[in-house]
């Protein structure tokens, strides 16, 4: 069992009125797939979800706990004071909210604001404020920011204080990876790789804040087999999506299974079992391991 536990927190929900991109001007695709079309936007919980379950994953590798005080599933927004309660019950050591900016109403593109802004809150712990510099220092590092803020009091970049920051216990930053009315940043927000990029390198941050290794992902391991341990019941599906349409049945907590291939999605992705079916690939449901 891990001596750390870390409260990941996906940011706003799908629901939440206005959080979400301004109208993307041409097709997007991503390795070559089309993810989201001319005209539509992009949710800031499609970002705030994706990075979440990519800082679970690395942080399981790290020996790290985590739990997510938001759903999951995108379905339900939960309410800011009941994120806190989760994380305050639970003894979480730390809380990381996970955001994408805008710097106005997201109604048309603009290009002077963007970048990297990690925020504290006002009157916090040095704790926080070490987690913050940590986080800076990391995501500077490893992602090609045009501009970085660096760490702000929540004060003074909204006038007024964060409630997931300021109802928490423990030592709290919120990240917010980049602006999505500045399209270049917006089109990252549904690209896996960049997605699992923000996430190793926030990892990177809370490892050296409790004093401990980050751990690699291990090339080698690429060789072995990956299989999925389910952790509750959930549904299969016959193709790589959500709907009640695919849906063909159920697999029960405590199997395991093999897994093919891990199929990226906008949202959650999903695994590819060697029969041919397809589940979710959130931690949150399942756990992987090779062998």
């Amino acid at each position: 069992m891990s001596k750390y536990l870390v409260a990941i927190d996906a940011g706003h929900g799908m629901c939440t009125p206005g959080k979400r991109s301004v109208k993307l001007s041409s097709d997007l695709y991503v390795n070559g797939v089309l993810v989201r079309k001319k005209g539509e936007i992009i949710k800031e919980n499609e970002w705030n979800r994706a990075i979440s379950e990519y800082l679970a994953k690395a942080l399981t590798r790290c020996r790290i706990g985590y739990m997510y005080t938001a759903d999951m599933t995108g379905k339900t927004d939960v309410p800011l004071a009941t994120r806190s309660y989760r994380a305050n019950k639970a003894g979480a050591d730390i809380l990381i909210s996970n955001h994408y900016n805008a710097a106005g109403t997201a109604t048309v593109w603009q290009t002077k604001v963007k970048g990297l802004l990690v925020l504290r809150t006002k009157n916090c712990s040095s704790k926080s404020i070490t987690l913050g510099k940590l986080a800076v220092k990391h995501l500077a590092a490893d992602i090609d920011y045009e501009y970085n803020y660096g760490l702000m009091r929540d004060v003074d970049m909204s006038g007024f204080t964060l409630a997931i920051l300021r109802q928490t216990n423990m030592p709290a930053i919120l990240i917010e990876y980049g602006f999505m009315d500045y399209e270049k940043e917006a089109k990252l927000m549904l690209n896996p790789s960049h997605q699992e990029k923000c996430a190793e390198a926030v990892c990177k941050a809370i490892c050296e804040y409790f004093g401990i290794k980050y751990i690699l992902p291990n090339i080698k391991e690429e060789n072995k087999t990956l299989y999925v341990k389910i952790k509750e019941d959930i549904n299969m599906h016959s193709r790589p999506d959500f709907t009640k349409e695919s849906t063909i049945g159920i697999v029960t907590a405590g199997e395991v299974y093999t897994v093919i291939e891990e199929v990226k999605r906008s949202d959650t992705n999903m695994y590819r079992l060697k029969s041919g079916v397809y589940i979710t690939a959130s931690p949150k449901y399942v756990e992987t391991f090779k062998k």
